[in-house]
């Protein structure tokens, strides 16, 4: 059993790991766009061009600068968390299944909303051999898509 402050250890080192993916994301995003911290500043994303690209490296951006870049270089941050907490590698954001995954995350909040008084209840928490039957289904789908997508490009070759 965890003592009380071992959870908020637990959800910094977290939040720390998320923290440095975003920043690994930003930077990649900042080099593939082609930005200088000069453009950045003058587009007011940031304050400062001294000591930036270090302070990026760092992770050690205050929360108004990684706001400003995230909608400044249109990151997605649920992109970003699947990448880093899931996958536990920033560069699986650039993936297309990453982004496929997103979308189907968001796709699952548009469902729940829809669903929302058969969802309103107090019901037990899914058993872990039906979230896998679940993800299963939504894995055979992303591969049906990919296959039908790969067949309709072959045929018009």
């Amino acid at each position: 059993m965890r003592a009380s402050n071992d959870s908020d250890i637990t959800a910094a080192a977290d939040r720390a790991g998320l923290s440095e993916g975003l920043c690994a994301v930003i930077a990649a995003e900042i080099s593939r766009q082609g930005l200088s911290t000069r453009r950045l500043v003058e587009a007011g994303v940031i304050r400062r061009r001294q000591g930036f690209l270090a302070r990026l490296e760092a992770s050690l951006l205050v929360s108004s600068e990684v706001e400003g870049l995230v909608r400044h270089l249109q990151i997605d941050t649920v992109r970003v968390a699947i990448a880093v907490e899931i996958f536990g590698d920033p560069d699986f954001y650039f993936d297309v299944l990453c982004l496929n995954l997103a979308n189907v995350c968001r796709a699952l909040e548009g469902a729940v909303r829809r669903h929302g008084d058969a969802l309103d209840c107090a019901f037990e928490p899914m058993r872990p051999a039906l979230c896998a039957a679940v993800a299963d289904r939504i894995c055979q789908a992303l591969a049906i898509h990919h296959a039908r997508i790969e067949e309709a490009r072959s045929a018009s070759l």
